[in-house]
């Protein structure tokens, strides 16, 4: 189990998520369960689920992602903000590859 509050006190920032991902990213790659208490971290944004644990939902799907992740001890806010971006990654995972690329121009506005 990883205690988050040893690597960063807030779940804000895409540095937070940074932070949170040099632990994870091994794990995740050896397809280790992963289990992420979140006691004492506060201030929730969806910028750092999108960057810490969502992005992997897009890349293995959520079937395989709800066997993988689990979290604990989420406060009421971050665990709305935490499904709000699970919700925009299977909606983004169901995209086909057309899809994708029209939203990701959209969202990094390339014409």
């Amino acid at each position: 189990m990883i205690l988050v509050k040893d690597y960063i006190t807030t779940g804000f920032s895409a540095d937070d998520a940074g932070k949170l991902n040099e632990i994870i990213k091994p794990l995740f790659d050896k397809r280790e369960k992963i289990i992420l208490n979140f006691i004492d971290v506060k201030n929730f944004t969806t910028l750092f689920f999108n960057n810490a644990l969502s992005k992997y939902l897009v890349e293995i799907g959520p079937d395989d992602y709800n066997g993988l992740f689990e979290t604990n001890n989420l406060s009421k806010v971050g665990e709305v903000t935490y499904q709000h971006s699970l919700e925009n990654a299977k909606h983004y995972y169901r995209m086909n590859l057309e899809q994708r690329k029209n939203q990701d121009d959209i969202l990094l506005d390339i014409d």
